[in-house]
């Protein structure tokens, strides 16, 4: 009998630095540097999706962040571009396909848009979706890539920083304006390059706690027409209503998917060691139902391949995705003898406990929705960034969560505990993870380099204690 699986199973970045093995505290987020811990932590993260048994990597920020300069052409130096060339070989080394992440009309226009009148709208982030102007830079920015770069595919992504609602613009509701500029997108790089996978993602299309009424449908089954997976990713919950997926999915032209129901945005500042949450059970749940509902896409988040939360989450989630009857906790005892090198089964079985534990204790005594009222300081950045996060609170449940503040206004602080947990909350995830030192010490008989690992996992757990601790001590956080 043929194993039910996912056909794109897409890793994805977000940006080339996301998952790189040190912080880098120096830089606004994202940083797009490529230095050599970038190249190493590349190739490594490539073997390793391989390996996992993912099929793609979704990348933004191979050329730029903010800064496409008005010709274009100019965006990165001769020896940018070699480095570039180089990472694209070494996804490919992998047998694996680079889908470039590509913003739709934002996501690298500031500058020009600072600088352009012909192409500026209501929205300093994005250009003017009404201005002929603009899609012809849009366009030029695709014939650049596509002419210099071996890519395998795009992501198109229109809505993450907004729209302008100049008056013309104001004519089209969201849904059918971003449909739009994708569509538009889609089908020039599709008259030119045909054969490359085209993937929209829908981050930003709506307020959270909204969908998509099925009387839109129809826009996109349009915008299915011309691509080949639309993913209703799930930063702010998923856009198409559950109750309507099933029927949604068989009527759509393309295959749909989403990021896995729940993933941990890597904090760009933080020690690759201050977390321990590994979310397989919980992604993999989501993931079935996904697939039973008849998705066959799916991108799933990466980061930093030595915090061991993440590392087993995305080992287990790949190897899942090549068949979703399998049992979860069968994977990752399979992970503990493949990585870890655990061959006694007693200690194996310890090691599943684990990993199983720390997720239920992390979930059975956090909220899924933020906490509203928390001193800015000691939020992630969310209702500055997204104001209509503030939106629908009570429906407000992200699939992204962060650990820290996104773009780094305050110092490191690990927001999630706060905003996330109340203190009762944190005082019984702190004993959980008293309980789970214990299981950690009794791994650590192990010798070679597995000893290392697991003491990986021993530091990561300290450090979310002491994290713990000093939110205990922070008086406005514990009323």
């Amino acid at each position: 009998m043929d194993k039910r699986a996912f056909h794109h199973r897409i890793a994805f970045g977000v940006w080339l630095n996301d998952f790189r093995s040190e912080p880098i505290t120096n830089e606004k987020w994202p940083s797009v540097i490529i230095d050599q811990q970038t190249m190493s932590d590349f190739q490594q993260t490539m073997r390793f999706i391989h390996r996992a048994g993912f099929t793609a990597i979704d990348l933004f920020g191979l050329l730029t962040n903010r800064d496409w300069p008005q010709d274009i052409e100019t965006v990165i130096s001769s020896d940018r571009k070699a480095l570039v060339d180089r990472l694209i070989e070494i996804v490919h080394s992998h047998n694996l396909e680079l889908i470039y992440g590509l913003g739709v009309y934002s996501w690298g226009f500031d500058t020009i848009i600072q600088n352009n009148p012909e192409v500026r709208g209501t929205n300093p982030s994005t250009m003017c979706g009404s201005r002929e102007k603009a899609r012809v830079l849009m366009e030029k920015v695709i014939d650049f890539v596509g002419e210099n770069f071996a890519v395998d595919g795009y992501h198109l992504e229109a809505a993450d920083q907004g729209r302008c609602r100049c008056e013309d613009c104001s004519k089209e509701d969201d849904i059918t304006y971003y449909n739009r500029l994708n569509q538009q997108t889609a089908t020039s790089i599709r008259t030119r390059w045909p054969e490359k996978i085209l993937l929209v993602n829908t981050s930003g299309y709506l307020p959270w706690g909204d969908w998509i009424p099925a009387e839109d449908f129809h826009s996109v089954f349009d915008l299915g027409r011309t691509i080949d997976i639309f993913i209703d990713g799930g930063n702010h919950g998923q856009f198409i209503y559950e109750e309507d997926r099933q029927q949604f999915i068989a009527q759509l032209p393309c295959e749909y998917g989403t990021s896995g129901g729940f993933w941990i945005y890597p904090p760009q500042r933080w020690d690759r060691l201050r977390w321990f949450l590994p979310y397989f059970m919980k992604s993999a749940a989501h993931l079935r139902q996904l697939y039973l509902y008849g998705s066959r896409s799916c991108e799933l988040y990466l980061g930093p391949l030595n915090n061991p939360g993440t590392e087993m989450t995305l080992f287990c989630l790949g190897r899942f995705l090549q068949d979703v009857d399998q049992n979860p906790l069968d994977l990752l005892e399979a992970a503990a003898e493949e990585i870890y090198q655990i061959h006694n089964p007693v200690q194996r079985h310890i090691f599943v406990e684990l990993f199983h534990d720390a997720e239920m204790a992390f979930f059975n005594h956090s909220f899924p929705h933020r906490l509203t009222n928390l001193p800015e300081k000691y939020s992630d950045g969310i209702d500055t960034l997204f104001p209509w996060s503030k939106m629908h609170q009570e429906r407000a449940i992200p699939g992204e969560f962060f650990l820290d503040s996104l773009l780094g206004e305050y110092p490191p602080f690990p927001v999630y505990l706060a905003l996330h947990m109340n203190r009762e909350g944190r005082l019984r995830y702190r004993k959980e993870l008293g309980k789970l030192l214990k299981m950690v010490k009794s791994l650590l008989v192990i010798g070679g380099k597995s000893w290392y690992r697991v003491r990986s996992i021993e530091r990561c757990i300290q450090n979310v204690i002491q994290d713990l601790d000093m939110i205990h001590a922070i008086p406005e956080l514990n009323i």
